[in-house]
């Protein structure tokens, strides 16, 4: 998970296992998130959603609870409920009714703005024709973050990206170990030097790429400055 965060509102993009555990280390707290945003729908990004509402349903018991707007992939809303039903449970339709907070739903492919900042995405190469994956562009001011998200390198990725300050890659592998559906080192240093992106922040990374070095397939490839993600890490626009 990650939180992008403006002087205005805090956006939690995916929401992967430990999300909701660890969201206390950041400082912030789950009733501080304005808006919540799933990239797709698998298990490594969506599985703590419901549990980070469960918080707020919570917390709604002795205090008042802000709205917060969830967003994902082309049947978000439908998904949201089914997991309610099974797991609170509640349905939509009586949740406001029940805990005094609104779950504002709304599909990706329809919102071209959230919490104020500029949004675009684009469909990932990552899973089946019929699984829906977006990467996100996101906007304010003069300042552009690109998530790749979950996808394999495609053309598309390259003017998506073209002249953001801060592109995070999905690098789960080195390049002789490369995985269908995910980037490796050496894509996403191809990606960031074609798009001509400030900082290249690789991500999303499996035990093999720390193994092999990943950063050092990027810089390779990408004459700008490459991070590797860690948890807790901070940076400022």
């Amino acid at each position: 998970a990650y939180l992008l965060e403006t002087k205005d509102a805090v956006l939690m993009i995916d929401t992967g296992t430990g999300s909701s555990r660890n969201l206390p280390d950041t400082n912030v707290s789950v009733d501080q998130l304005d808006a919540i945003i799933n990239t797709h729908r698998h298990p490594d990004h969506v599985s703590d959603l419901i549990p980070l509402v469960q918080d707020k349903i919570v917390r709604s018991g002795s205090q008042e609870e802000p709205d917060v707007e969830l967003y994902g992939p082309e049947g978000h809303r439908d998904y949201i409920d089914i997991r309610l039903r099974e797991e609170v449970p509640i349905n939509l339709e009586h949740f406001e009714e029940e805990f005094g907070f609104e779950l504002d739903i709304s599909e990706l492919e329809d919102v071209s703005e959230v919490q104020g900042l500029g949004l675009e995405t684009i469909e990932a190469d990552h899973g089946p024709d019929h699984f829906r994956c977006l990467s996100l562009r996101f906007s304010l001011g003069d300042r552009e973050v690109v998530f790749t998200g979950d996808t394999d390198y495609h053309e598309g990725l390259v003017e998506f990206a073209k002249g953001a300050d801060l592109l995070i890659t999905d690098c789960s592998k080195p390049h002789e170990l490369k995985s269908e559906g995910h980037m490796t080192g050496k894509e996403s240093g191809e990606l960031a030097e074609r798009s001509g992106v400030d900082t290249l922040l690789l991500s999303h990374l499996y035990p093999e790429a720390d193994q092999h070095g990943v950063r050092k397939e990027a810089e390779e490839e990408f004459s700008g400055e490459v991070l590797v993600a860690e948890d807790l890490m901070e940076l400022i626009l």
